[in-house]
């Protein structure tokens, strides 16, 4: 819990960091989506040398660097220093999630798997709203500075915790045959890879334009209520969807989903922060959290065999890397053109994914026209937990 506490922190705290030190919301958005791509980039690597090496050595290098990197950043004051530290905290993120994820096999059993992923999304999902009013709180109230120490101070307690724990220090990585080759030539993937990359600018944009929006408008208190909401929905969707009983196929849930989310989208330019701007990202989240869950059973239903880690965490450093630079844009249109454009620019990036799937790649996914056996839902919730943290 204190590690993901301090990843769901960790965005907020750098840009409001990055915004008093700098004066700059497109600051604090290059910065913000410098840690985002960096850590998108390596998530695959990061992955490989936990499956090489084991949990212990990896998390020993990486928990360290991280909290010295982001204490580092904390003590700085020259945009081009504060950057490159924001870098290299992406670079050094312990792959906590990752980590966690195998254990629960071992500590509970197959017959019980499914309940303790329930549980541990939950328990994940609970951070990701929690996280961004405490760094708002300690960011206006007491500075960013005193945000990033406390960031640091949680990944430090999560990281001693999970480093020092018998069951992660006794784990074994199973070995697994590369099927990356396969995976990249397979046309299934390919298409939902680049959806998932017009997804991901589109929603980068989306979350640095909030507290930019609230920022340059007098209300930055208002970003981590805004931003919970978008998340808190987006859970519900999740778990309503994830545990459904329902006969519709993952294609087609997809497909309805993404329609949704476009339609939620499209009043977003017309808004600002307050009352207007919360409920349609109460809605917006909603649609989301169908479509994510939809996302990852087409995923499960169509990716190569023997690509089940991989397929998740390389989909997810495509995303990811397109999410940074759409906070990075994201940051400059509010600042140098329009609030309203950039978050328009949100609408834009999904009516373009839902275009694109419905136009062009469904004839490429039916094999996800079909109902998933129990084994393949429980795979593809746990894919939608962000392999990069």
């Amino acid at each position: 819990m204190p590690g993901r506490l301090a990843y769901a922190m960790i965005g907020l705290a750098t840009f409001f960091f990055v915004e008093q030190s700098t004066n700059s919301v497109t600051l604090a958005g290059i910065a913000t989506g410098a840690e985002t791509i960096a850590s998108s980039l390596t998530a695959g690597f990061r992955g490989h040398i936990i499956d090489k090496f084991g949990q212990t050595i990896p998390l020993s290098i990486f928990v360290p660097s991280w909290v010295t990197a982001v204490t580092v950043m904390s003590q700085q004051t020259h945009a081009a220093t504060i950057v490159a530290a924001s870098l290299f905290v992406g670079l050094a993120s312990p792959p906590i999630n990752l980590s966690t994820r195998p254990l629960w096999r071992y500590a509970v059993g197959a017959e019980n798997l499914r309940t303790a992923y329930a549980i541990d999304t939950t328990m994940m999902n609970a951070t990701t709203v929690v996280g961004p009013f405490i760094a708002t709180a300690i960011a206006i109230g007491s500075g960013a500075m005193y945000a990033l120490v406390f960031t640091a101070a949680c990944m430090a307690i999560g990281g001693v915790a999970m480093i020092t724990m018998p069951l992660s220090r006794t784990w074994k990585p199973e070995h697994v045959e590369s099927a990356t080759r396969t995976l990249f030539s397979h046309k299934p993937f390919q298409l939902l890879a680049i959806e998932g990359m017009i997804f991901g600018l589109g929603w980068g944009i989306l979350e640095i334009a909030i507290p930019s929006f609230a920022t340059i408008t007098q209300n930055p208190q208002l970003s981590a209520p805004l931003l919970g909401t978008l998340a808190g929905t987006s859970i519900i969707g999740g778990i309503l969807i994830g545990g459904r009983a329902s006969s519709i196929t993952p294609l087609r849930g997809f497909r309805i989903a993404q329609v949704a989310v476009t339609l939620c989208a499209a009043p977003l330019a017309f808004t600002s922060p307050g009352w207007s701007m919360g409920i349609v990202l109460a809605l917006l989240g909603l649609s989301i959290g169908f479509a994510q869950v939809y996302h990852w059973e087409v995923l499960e239903a169509v990716r190569p065999e023997g690509t089940a880690t991989s397929a998740a965490a390389w989909l997810w450093t495509m995303e990811g890397s397109m999410l940074a630079i759409g906070a990075a844009l994201g940051a400059f249109l509010v600042e140098h053109v329009s609030a309203h454009i950039a978050l328009f620019g949100v609408f834009v990036g999904m009516f373009s994914g839902t275009a694109f799937i419905w136009w062009y790649a469904t004839p490429y996914l039916v094999k996800a026209d079909r109902q998933l056996s129990e084994v393949e839902m429980v795979q593809a919730l746990v894919d939608i937990e962000p392999t990069r943290q």
